[in-house]
C-alpha cells in the first residue's frame, strides 16, 4: 500500500485509477487494500505487525451499522450486487472486511 521508492501511500495507480482505500467489488484486475489483505488471508499467510496500518484503514471504514460501503464501481465489471450504488453498504465488502479482521485478530 506504500510506494517502495518514497514510502508514501499509493494514492492512484499508474493509469490514474481509484485510490487504494476505495473498496470495490468485483475488483477485476484492480487492487485495493482490502483485496490485498483478503488475498494474504486466503493464501494462508500468517498475520504480521507490518499489516497493522492497512488493517486499521479497513476497520475505520466500518459504518455505524457495522457494514462497509462500496467505494467505487467499475463500469466494465459485472455488477455483483444489483441496485447498489457507490457509498451504499455492500454485502460483499462487509463479508471480506469481516473475514480479514477476524483473520488478523486470531491468535
Amino acid at each position: 500500500m506504500k510506494r517502495l521508492s518514497t514510502g508514501e501511500p499509493v494514492e492512484r495507480d499508474r493509469k490514474g485509477g481509484p485510490v487504494w482505500t476505495q473498496f470495490s467489488y468485483p475488483a477485476g484486475w484492480r487492487y485495493d487494500i482490502l483485496r490485498g489483505l483478503d488475498y494474504l488471508r486466503n493464501a494462508g499467510v500468517a498475520p504480521d505487525p507490518r499489516m497493522t496500518e492497512a488493517i486499521e484503514i479497513v476497520a475505520s471504514k466500518r459504518d455505524a451499522d457495522g457494514r462497509w460501503a462500496l467505494g467505487i464501481m467499475h463500469p466494465e465489471e459485472v455488477i455483483a450486487e444489483p441496485g447498489i450504488t457507490e457509498g451504499s453498504p455492500s454485502r460483499w465488502n462487509t463479508l471480506r472486511a469481516m473475514r480479514v479482521l477476524r483473520w488478523f485478530e486470531q491468535p
